[in-house]
């Protein structure tokens, strides 16, 4: 039931704010799973609330989607699942080809997990999100780092990744881009980082990452993930 009322909201929320807009924003979306099955979903749009010509600008974002992750707790391990929605306002700075954004708003969450004595508990929380990144793009690569951090639970996650072109034909489709991923995020309970190449190919308006790697995390150890991601601006 919670992640129908994700999949609701997340689509009701972009509705409300790709209609108060009349200027380009921009949807992303993507899914990573690992080899112990922790995975990791989302859902967003993001829209200019002012005008382009500046180079401050306010806009609007509202993501929403869920990850699920197994810790140990006294020598068990114990599943948990979050979904999510986050509503919220920001600033974007752009100097030359860089750009720096921060947002912050609220996280409504749904979570649930095992219990050692056994069952599950069931929480709804409402509580801060807050993000910064910076973002560099050039026709020959992008460099993006992203931070953020949730007081729910004290979560943090960070990702660095640049990409450089390796092909570009004269006409037609498609451009290649190979690059590298760097991620990490937890908390008290729960830690994992990640590290990998990805390929990225614009198809017209749409960029599609497929990405994978080697990760480490508190629980399981060594392993590996993949996933893929789209980008489009509208």
């Amino acid at each position: 039931m919670a992640r129908a009322h994700i999949s609701c909201g997340v689509v009701f929320w972009a509705y409300l704010l790709s209609s108060a807009v009349a200027v380009a924003g921009d949807v992303f979306t993507g899914f990573q799973m690992d080899n112990k099955g922790q995975y990791y979903s989302y859902l967003g749009i993001r829209a200019p609330i002012t005008s382009g010509e500046s180079k401050v600008q306010l806009f609007g974002q509202v993501m929403g989607g869920g990850f699920g992750y197994t810790f140990k707790d006294s020598g068990t391990e114990r599943d948990a699942e979050v979904q999510f929605v986050t509503p919220a306002l920001g600033v974007k700075y752009t100097q030359g080809s860089w750009s720096y954004i921060g947002f912050a708003g609220p996280q409504f969450r749904w979570k649930q997990e095992d219990q050692l004595t056994g069952g599950r508990s069931r929480e709804q929380d409402i509580g801060v999100y807050v993000q910064g990144e910076a973002f560099r793009w050039h026709e020959q690569g992008i460099v993006h780092a992203i931070v953020s951090y949730t007081d729910l639970d004290n979560f943090v996650w960070s990702r660095l990744r640049a990409t450089r072109l390796v092909y570009k034909p004269e006409q037609g489709c498609c451009s290649a881009y190979l690059g590298w991923d760097v991620a990490g995020m937890g908390n008290v309970d729960f830690y994992a980082v990640q590290t990998g190449p990805l390929v990225q190919v614009p198809i017209d308006r749409f960029y599609v990452t497929v990405k994978g790697g080697y990760q480490y995390s508190q629980t399981f150890r060594n392993g590996g993930y993949g996933g893929v991601e789209l980008y489009f601006p509208f």
